[in-house]
């Protein structure tokens, strides 16, 4: 499988896109209205509750067995979709609320013009 430092980021709030809606670097983009800053607090507000799903779900301690490994992965991806799907209605009600300009203003940011441009997934090759 991954070793032992690859279950770490099954935990890790910025994998399941948290990170990615740094929203600082939302509203720097898109510059929203007053009604728009209504929508993107309410996302600010259920992006801290889905990476507060995943950090209190998460066992730091890594199970010896593999089957239990499997079973611990297989809880933790759970847990991350139910983070997701928690932030869905937020992110598409603000994304809904945006016009054009700003559609493609947010739609040209994102991770990898937030400094993510070397960032690597745990199972990439050397």
């Amino acid at each position: 499988m991954m070793g032992g430092g690859g279950f770490g980021f099954f935990c890790n709030p910025r994998m399941a896109g948290f990170a990615e809606w740094r929203l600082q670097e939302i509203e720097t983009a898109v510059h929203p209205n007053d009604k728009q800053k209504s929508a993107l607090d309410e996302l600010k507000a259920a992006s801290a509750k889905a990476a507060d799903i995943i950090i209190k779900d998460c066992s730091s301690a890594i199970p010896a067995k593999p089957t239990e490994r499997l079973e611990l992965a297989e809880k933790r991806l759970e847990t991350m979709l139910q983070a997701i799907k928690s932030v869905r209605p937020a992110f598409q009600a603000f994304y809904e609320s945006l016009d054009d300009t700003q559609r493609a203003a947010l739609n040209s940011a994102g991770p990898r013009r937030w400094g993510w441009r070397h960032w690597r997934w745990p199972w990439d090759a050397e």
